[in-house]
């Protein structure tokens, strides 16, 4: 069961680390954000892309 749910809650942590993270910093705060947001982003568009596959 942990290995259904491994992936999709590191994504989520990362959406949430990176919402946290884009709210309440600057600077290196920012690189984060963007970091832990599109990190998320970016799989499931190579997801989505693969799919056709």
């Amino acid at each position: 069961m942990m290995r259904i749910w491994a992936w999709p809650s590191v994504l989520a942590l990362l959406t949430a680390g990176g919402l946290v993270a884009g709210l309440v910093s600057d600077g290196l705060g920012d690189v984060a954000a963007w970091i832990g947001l599109g990190i998320p982003v970016a799989t499931g568009l190579w997801y989505s892309l693969r799919r056709g596959d």
